[in-house]
């Protein structure tokens, strides 16, 4: 290995496809730092350094002090002449800032492209080939065959180390020849047979890599391919997956359009085989993958109306995600994955013992509308009551409050369905805390939550100075059962909600109604003044002011209005603990009046407050929405600095990608399960 474990790797092009599993598998073994043309596509993960390739400071500290610098960069958004221009000046660029006194190995992406120019000699392409352009070729073959001479020649003259490897079709995972080439069959289901390609997995692929930098390679050439695979099963394996029936192109018509075909396709052109036993010999890696696996698995969408058709979906044992009617898919890309809806799953299965029974699919407010019948409610709530049962097993969904994190505490049991599609009963034990993470194939049908007399609470409103925000945060918003605020720094105000038990309801207060509290600051002054006309507060049933939002007027139509939006809106949440809240939001705000963070005059700030008492632990929720991704990729890092590793997001919030499971739950000390804790009856 190149200088022992732990290297200092700067990987440039990281929020690629390529890039994104170059770090993932360099994080594992060594620090990265991963430099994106967006920290949007930066994972919010505490062991990836990000650095936005805009910066021009960070960009030189990073490379001048990485040990190994990855260019894997590319700007495809350009045409013409400006592609080479820009994509050329990138290579300058991180040639200029190599440090020779730090910077062990150069490692150039280039591609398989670089042989289209010329036949091979043998009958396969291979490293020791000397390049030269004998056909036409297009912008994208001519910069990687100048961009590697520039390497060579810039790393030779300054005594730096270089790599140069040349991947050939490169599949797997997002990649434009899995996943885009099987959407591309459902439009258009026509490809061409009888030309040989050469595939390699995304992920082989950087497994292949990171084997070459901790061999100690150095000043080389690596073809980086695994599979040679004819077009006709290539573009038939395709259609398989879209379903679509595939017409090859007849021979003649193929070899009329061959003309056509640019030189980064030429593979559909001619029959072309790259001699990869170069890095076969150096990584002794397993190369046993079959065709199918270097495509996505076929998605699908069941309702799981019943427990047979859940247990069915169970049972075949395939990668898929869960969906309630919660409003997560509102600020996050969709991934392409099977899912399983339990939207329709819903209802009360049992009350017994101040313990609620309900089916994984009920939304809170119909369990609310249940226990208000029977003057029971839950002690903790989240402002929206759409949110789904079995949400809060998997998400921490939280109010504001000083005796729980969030509604996860209040959960007793679940039933969930095994692998064998079996429905299983458990109660509260440690291992509830690793089955959350496991949301992804493990199915909870039924939730029990602990419930508590149903009261009447008061909610004061304020609009207070921001210096006071500190306070709140410093320990202030303890002394009420709920503290929730809206924070304006470019207007240094704040809304403040204290909430409080109210003995009944006085001459002057108001009723409940839908606060709308992330509206920016006019809009929530108006609506403040409407609703309230000098009242001080508003009085109802604790639900009523806990979770005054029961569902979205024209929830579908909302939901498809924001995940259409070009610059989608994104909401965030980021948790830390009280100890290292002040810091933070100092921090915060620091950011803010100077420039760092650039917030809009009106953009509002959500603050929350909860706690864990068994463990003495209390926590502060920081919420904002933005269509700046890169402004809440800001706000993490600030998490980062100064909260290490004790920060964690709101699964039901805009998530990077990338993002571990462990960041996603707040950690607990669980007390022992109690066996003689009442069973719920379930009805069955």
């Amino acid at each position: 290995m190149v200088g022992g474990s732990h290297l200092k790797v700067c990987i440039v092009g990281a929020g690629g496809g390529i890039g994104q599993r170059l770090v993932d598998a360099f994080a594992k073994r060594h620090r990265v730092a991963g430099v994106y043309r967006s920290l949007s596509r930066a994972p919010g993960r505490s062991d990836i350094e990000p650095v936005r390739y805009g910066d021009g400071a960070a960009l030189a500290q990073s490379v001048a002090a990485a040990q190994i610098v990855i260019h894997a960069a590319l700007n495809s958004k350009t045409r013409g002449a400006a592609f080479i221009t820009q994509n050329r000046a990138i290579t300058e660029t991180l040639l200029a800032l190599l440090d020779n006194s730090a910077c062990r190995l150069f490692v150039y992406f280039s591609s398989q492209v670089v042989y289209s120019a010329f036949a091979p000699q043998g009958g396969r392409y291979s490293e020791q080939d000397e390049i030269e352009i004998s056909a036409p070729i297009d912008s994208y073959t001519r910069l990687k065959i100048e961009d590697e001479r520039r390497v060579i020649d810039a790393c030779t003259a300054a005594d730096i180390p270089y790599l140069i490897v040349r991947p050939t079709v490169v599949m797997g995972p997002g990649m434009q020849w899995s996943s885009g080439i099987v959407s591309a069959m459902r439009i258009a289901p026509v490809g061409i047979g009888h030309r040989i390609m050469n595939l390699v997995h995304v992920d082989d692929l950087a497994a292949d890599l990171l084997t070459l930098v901790e061999r100690g390679v150095r000043n080389e050439i690596y073809n980086l391919g695994d599979l040679d695979v004819d077009t006709e099963d290539y573009f038939h394996c395709a259609g398989d997956i879209a379903r679509r029936r595939v017409w090859l192109l007849p021979d003649g018509l193929a070899k009329a359009a061959a003309r056509f075909i640019p030189s980064t396709l030429w593979f559909l052109r001619q029959e072309v085989r790259i001699d990869c036993s170069k890095i076969r010999r150096l990584s002794r890696r397993e190369r046993s993958r079959p065709l199918r696996d270097y495509f996505p698995p076929s998605c699908w969408r069941v309702s799981g109306d019943d427990l047979d058709t859940i247990a069915r979906i169970a049972r075949q044992r395939q990668p898929f995600e869960i969906q309630g009617q919660g409003y997560s898919t509102w600020f996050n890309d969709q991934a392409k994955v099977s899912r399983l809806s339990l939207a329709r799953y819903s209802g009360v299965i049992g009350l017994e013992n101040n313990l609620v029974t309900v089916k994984a699919g009920t939304p809170l407010s119909a369990l609310l509308d249940f226990l208000d019948r029977h003057d029971l409610t839950l002690a903790t709530l989240p402002e929206f009551a759409g949110v789904s049962a079995g949400a809060c097993f998997f998400t921490e969904v939280h109010g504001s409050s000083a005796e729980y994190v969030s509604m996860y505490d209040l959960i007793e049991q679940i039933g969930y369905v095994d692998a064998g599609g079996a429905e299983k009963i458990s109660q509260r034990h440690a291992g509830w805390e690793e089955m959350r993470r496991l949301s992804s194939g493990l199915i909870v049908t039924q939730v029990t939550f602990r419930c508590t007399p149903l009261r009447q609470f008061s909610n004061r409103i304020e609009w207070r100075p921001d210096r006071e925000l500190e306070g709140y945060v410093a320990g202030l918003a303890g002394k009420n059962i709920s503290t929730t605020i809206q924070w304006y720094p470019n207007r240094r105000r704040l809304l403040v909600y204290n909430v409080n038990e109210a003995s009944q309801r006085e001459r002057g207060d108001a009723l409940p109604f839908l606060p709308f509290r992330g509206l920016p600051y006019g809009w929530q002054r108006f609506l403040i003044a409407l609703r309230m006309r000098g009242k001080a507060r508003i009085v109802g049933k604790s639900y009523e002011i806990l979770a005054p939002w029961k569902t979205v007027p024209a929830r579908p139509l909302v939901g498809r209005m924001l995940v259409g939006l070009k610059s989608r809106l994104k909401n965030m949440e980021v948790c830390v603990p009280s100890r290292l809240a002040p810091e933070f939001v100092a921090r915060l705000r620091e950011a803010i009046t100077g420039g760092a963070i650039d917030m809009k005059r009106g953009q509002g700030v959500g603050v929350r407050f909860t706690a864990h008492p068994q463990t003495g632990r209390s926590f502060a929720w920081i919420e904002t929405t933005s269509r700046n991704v890169d402004q809440l990729h800001k706000i993490l890092q600030l998490a980062r600095e100064v909260c290490g590793d004790e920060y964690w997001l709101h699964r039901g919030k805009y998530v990077p990608q990338g993002v571990p499971a462990e960041m996603l739950f707040v950690p607990r000390l669980l007390p022992m399960m109690d066996e003689r804790r009442p069973r719920v009856a379930t009805g069955r």
